[in-house]
């Protein structure tokens, strides 16, 4: 085979592998990734949600739950620790640090404003000692609620001007003084200041944004069927339905026309004309700065389609290959150009032969 045959052969067989590593993110995989990557550690969040273990942080998830992580979603935390008023998790429970879920302090201590006084101690900013939780003669279940309407004992939250049990079933739910609603008893969430069981569909959503039953996601925390045209989407924004995806307000919609969201598979956008965008969206593509089109194509002359999906100029050093002619001077190194005589990448390292490229 000629020269020009190899070339060919060989931009035939890479185009065919970017394509299916650009594609084989759109739709969700067990691996807890949603549509785009997104909801993956460090990958920007799917509609707000990320993967078990992460949380949305200025739009990117970052793993949450641990100490001086952010708090997981429903204000969550690992053990021994709590969400303090920073929405960050904290030690909590020993005398000064954050009040554990449901106002609780070690020793007898009493919980004050977001944190924990020693049994024994005076009670900041309300007076009297701490015993057993209360400061004196307020905080404890069935005594008058503290300064700031304050409960300051484990298992107490303000109703009215007194402090009552909270944190089970049908009880009011707990704030440990930071105002972070939290419910001790298993299989609870807080929903309209009640802690009820969670999970089911038409029940609040447990912590985390979760629910129990197959088919069920959370909207406007409750559980719902989800992943049908007009219903909420799933976990990590998947639709079940076809030709159906996540819009930006968490519902499965028509997918794959101008405007509309990419849909999964091979063929995120049906529509002639338009490719889908790194937001997910499918728009006019092709051009310069444009998304690629199907099969990772562009229309205008002198452009191809870089690694990031976009349609750029091509054939120069740090830019995408051109197809046919590659690269102007230099090699294809993983549709990048290099110069004549740079070391290629992967696992041969072999030096640039002008013209040729690297892994053919």
């Amino acid at each position: 085979m000629d020269r020009q045959g190899i070339l060919r052969n060989w931009i035939v067989s890479a185009a065919a592998v970017l394509v299916v590593g650009v594609f084989a993110c759109s739709s969700s995989n067990s691996n807890g990734v949603g549509p785009g990557g997104c909801g993956a550690p460090g990958a920007k969040c799917c509609n707000g949600t990320c993967a078990s273990g992460y949380a949305c942080a200025g739009g990117t998830c970052a793993q949450c739950g641990g100490p001086g992580q952010h708090c997981c979603p429903g204000a969550s935390c690992g053990n021994g620790l709590a969400c303090n008023g920073n929405d960050s998790c904290a030690e909590c429970g020993n005398p000064g640090e954050t009040c554990c879920n449901g106002n609780a302090c070690n020793g007898g201590g009493c919980c004050v404003a977001g944190t924990c006084a020693g049994g024994g101690s005076a009670c900041p900013n309300i007076g009297g000692n701490c015993t057993n939780g209360s400061c004196g003669t307020c905080g404890a279940a069935g005594q008058p609620c503290c300064a700031m309407m304050d409960c300051t004992a484990s298992g107490a939250t303000c109703q009215g001007a007194t402090c009552a049990a909270c944190g089970n079933a049908g009880q009011p739910c707990c704030d440990n003084g930071v105002q972070n609603p939290n419910c001790t008893g298993p299989g609870l969430a807080c929903a309209n200041g009640t802690c009820a069981a969670c999970g089911g569909a038409g029940q609040p959503c447990c912590p985390g944004q979760a629910c129990n039953g197959p088919g069920l996601g959370c909207a406007n925390d409750t559980c719902a069927a989800c992943g049908g045209a007009g219903q909420p989407c799933c976990a990590l924004s998947a639709c079940n339905a076809p030709g159906v995806a996540c819009t930006v307000d968490n519902t499965c919609a028509a997918c794959g026309g101008p405007g509309q969201p990419c849909c999964a598979g091979p063929t995120p956008c049906s529509a002639p004309g338009v490719g889908c965008s790194g937001d997910g969206v499918c728009t006019p593509c092709g051009a310069a700065g444009q998304p690629c089109c199907a099969n990772n194509t562009c229309t205008a002359p002198g452009i191809a389609c870089n690694n990031a999906h976009v349609c750029s100029t091509c054939g120069m050093v740090g830019q995408a290959c051109c197809l046919p002619d590659m690269c102007g001077g230099g090699c294809c190194d993983m549709n990048t150009c290099i110069a004549a005589g740079a070391t290629c990448s992967g696992p041969r390292m072999q030096v640039c032969t002008n013209g040729m490229p690297c892994h053919g």
